[in-house]
C-alpha cells in the first residue's frame, strides 16, 4: 500500500469529505421526499408516478455500483470518485431544468448513477487505509457525520418547495456534490493497494464473496433495514398529507426527527460496541428496531392516531436502524483486502436493489394505507433480524 498516501489521508478532513460523498444518495431522497406532492401538481402528473422517481434513482443507483467498483479497483479510487460526483452534478442540474416526469425520472436515473460512486469508493478508501481491524471503526466514524445531512436536509427541502419550489431542491444537491468534487480533487490521494495478489484475484470472483457468510448476513440486514426507511420516506408525505393535513414544512420537520433517531442509534454504537462487542451491538440494533415499528403497527391497528403519538415508536425504530447501519457496512468488508472496490459494490447493489424492490412492491400490490406500510415495516425488520440469527457465521 501507497504508505505516504495513507499517511495523508489519514485524518478528520478526508473523513469528512468522504462523508459528504456518501451522503449523496440519502440527500436525493430526503431534499425531495417533503416536497413530492408539490411536483405531482406543478408537473401534472400522479402520486405514483412522483413516487417512482425515488424507484427509478435507486435502479441507477443499484445497479451502476458494479461499473464504479471494478473501475476504482483497476483504475484507482480518485479519479474514478471524481468522474461519478460529476455525473451526479450534471444529473441533479438536469432534474432542476426537467419540463417534464419523463425526463425528471431519465435524470434521476443517472443521478442514482453518480450517487453510487461516492458511498461505494468512500468505503474502499477507508478499507484501503485501515486495513480489516480498523474498517469498522471508520466506517462508523463516517456514519456519525454522514448522519448530520439527512437531519437538516428535509428541513431545508420542505422551506424550499414552500418558498420556490419543489427544483430548487436539486439545485442545492448540484451545489453540494461541487463542494465535494473540489474536496476530493484537492485532498484525495490514490490509496489503491500497489500489488494485487493472486489470491487477491481470486476474491475478485462475485461469487466467492456472495458465500461469506458475514457479507451476506450484514448486507441482507442492511437491505432490509433500509427498507424500513425507504418505504417510510416514499409514504410518509401523501400519508401525512391525507390523514393529517401537514405541509411540505411540517413534513420537513418531522422527516428531520427521523434522521435524528438514525442519528442517535450512530451515535450510540460508539459507546456500545467496545462494552459488547460489533455483533451483539448489531443484534441489540436489529431487536430495538422491531419493538419501534411493531409498537407503531398496534397503534394504527383499525385507527388513525395522532401525530404526536405515533413520533416515540418511529423515533426508537429509527435508533435501532442506525445502530445496525453503522456496523453493518464495515463488519460486511472485513473479510476482503484487494477487492474491497468490489465487495463494496456488491453491498451498495444488494442494499439499494432490494430495498426499493421491497418498496416499490408494496406500493404496486397494495393500498398505501397506514395500515399497509405499517405491517410492511415490521415484516422487514423480523427479515433483517432473521438475516443476521441465520445466516452470520457463529463465533
Amino acid at each position: 500500500m501507497n504508505t505516504v498516501a495513507t499517511s495523508r489521508n489519514n485524518g478528520f478532513t478526508l473523513i469528512f469529505i468522504l462523508a459528504i460523498a456518501s451522503t449523496l444518495a440519502p440527500l436525493s431522497i430526503d431534499f425531495f421526499a417533503p416536497s413530492m406532492p408539490h411536483a405531482t401538481r406543478d408537473l401534472a402528473t400522479s402520486a405514483s408516478a412522483i413516487q417512482s422517481t425515488l424507484y427509478i434513482f435507486f435502479i441507477g443507483y443499484a445497479v451502476s455500483p458494479f461499473l464504479w467498483g471494478g473501475l476504482a479497483d483497476k483504475f484507482g479510487r480518485r479519479r474514478v470518485m471524481l468522474a461519478g460526483i460529476t455525473c451526479y452534478c450534471l444529473a441533479s442540474l438536469g432534474c432542476f431544468l426537467a419540463p417534464g416526469i419523463f425526463e425528471l425520472s431519465v435524470f434521476r436515473l443517472l443521478q442514482g448513477v453518480g450517487a453510487a460512486s461516492g458511498v461505494v469508493i468512500a468505503r474502499a478508501v477507508l478499507r484501503d487505509i485501515h486495513g480489516p481491524t480498523g474498517t469498522t471503526k471508520a466506517i462508523s466514524g463516517m456514519f456519525l457525520i454522514m448522519v448530520w445531512i439527512p437531519i437538516l436536509s428535509p428541513v431545508l427541502g420542505g422551506y424550499l418547495a414552500t418558498d420556490y419550489g419543489w427544483r430548487a431542491s436539486f439545485f442545492v444537491m448540484a451545489l453540494i456534490a461541487g463542494l465535494s468534487l473540489l474536496g476530493i480533487y484537492f485532498w484525495l490521494t490514490e490509496t489503491l493497494p500497489e500489488k494485487i495478489t493472486i489470491l487477491s484475484r481470486r476474491q475478485s470472483k462475485w461469487s466467492e464473496i456472495l458465500i461469506n457468510p458475514a457479507f451476506v448476513g450484514n448486507a441482507l440486514a442492511n437491505m432490509f433495514c433500509i427498507g424500513t426507511m425507504l418505504l417510510f420516506i416514499s409514504n410518509y408525505s401523501f400519508l401525512s398529507e391525507q390523514y393529517f393535513q401537514l405541509s411540505a414544512a411540517q413534513n420537513g420537520y418531522v422527516l428531520a426527527a427521523f434522521n435524528t433517531g438514525i442519528s442517535v442509534g450512530v451515535y450510540l454504537v460508539r459507546f456500545l460496541a467496545p462494552k459488547l462487542g460489533v455483533k451483539k451491538t448489531i443484534s441489540l440494533g436489529l431487536w430495538v428496531a422491531l419493538a419501534g415499528w411493531a409498537s407503531l403497527w398496534g397503534l394504527c391497528l383499525g385507527t388513525v392516531p395522532e401525530p404526536s403519538i405515533m413520533l416515540a415508536p418511529i423515533l426508537l425504530a429509527c435508533l435501532g436502524t442506525g445502530m445496525v447501519l453503522s456496523l453493518s457496512v464495515g463488519e460486511a468488508l472485513v473479510p476482503f483486502a484487494y477487492v474491497a472496490g468490489a465487495a463494496s459494490a456488491l453491498f451498495v447493489f444488494v442494499q439499494s436493489a432490494g430495498s426499493s424492490l421491497i418498496s416499490f412492491f408494496v406500493g404496486m400490490v397494495f393500498d398505501n394505507s397506514l395500515g399497509v406500510v405499517t405491517t410492511a415495516l415490521v415484516l422487514c425488520s423480523l427479515l433483517a433480524m432473521a438475516s443476521m440469527k441465520f445466516i452470520q457465521p457463529k463465533t
